[in-house]
């Protein structure tokens, strides 16, 4: 990107950021710098995962920039986090130039950008998919624990016997043997949202 493009890419970033104080989550800005042609969104950034890695990349690489930029000048401080990116006052005080960021040294890395494989990057997503599901799977009263009690299983329950239990139900209600087509669906659902955790 030339000079003059990221400038101006800077600018619309903190006009954009600066009319939510609150801060606002990488799907809207990406949605607003759409809208003022900043961002071109293709029809499948958002289906395809390459295409959505490339767009998330740059975005990141253009806010590391920018918030190096507004501590240079003393413009003001860009906090950069996976749910948030806020736009807020300089403070002298601050020590933020002094800690050292591996996610800024990731993005602001356009060797990574060129050398990550869609391999690469769904081996990355089903990873994350994994641990979030691990993570989640037996939270009491959460989508993954009502999966469970779906298949009249509790908490605890090792991914094999998940498995077995799926098929003993399954074949149970399936209607070719005269089972409840509505329970077959209820199981099937069931075990999608299970799914991730046991591959």
């Amino acid at each position: 990107m030339k000079a003059l493009q990221l400038s101006q890419l800077h600018q619309d970033l903190v006009e954009v950021l600066s009319q939510y104080p609150e801060g606002i989550n990488e799907h809207t800005l990406l949605k607003v710098l759409h809208e003022r042609g900043v961002v071109e969104l293709k029809e499948n950034t958002f289906s395809d995962s390459v295409e959505l890695f490339r767009t998330h990349f740059l975005l990141y690489n253009a806010l590391y920039q920018l918030r190096d930029e507004l501590w240079r000048h003393a413009r003001g401080h860009l906090e950069i986090s996976a749910t948030r990116v806020c736009l807020s006052p300089y403070q002298i005080a601050s020590a933020a130039l002094d800690e050292y960021d591996p996610m800024r040294d990731y993005y602001l890395d356009m060797q990574v950008l060129e050398q990550t494989t869609r391999e690469d990057i769904d081996a990355a997503l089903n990873s994350f998919w994994k641990r979030f599901h691990e993570e989640n799977v037996f939270a009491s009263g959460g989508l993954q624990a009502q999966a469970l009690a779906t298949l009249g299983l509790s908490t605890g329950t090792p991914a094999q016997e998940i498995k077995k239990q799926y098929r003993r139900l399954a074949m149970r209600h399936h209607p070719d043997r005269g089972g409840d087509p509505g329970k077959l669906q209820e199981i099937n659902e069931a075990m999608a949202i299970l799914k991730p955790l046991l591959r």
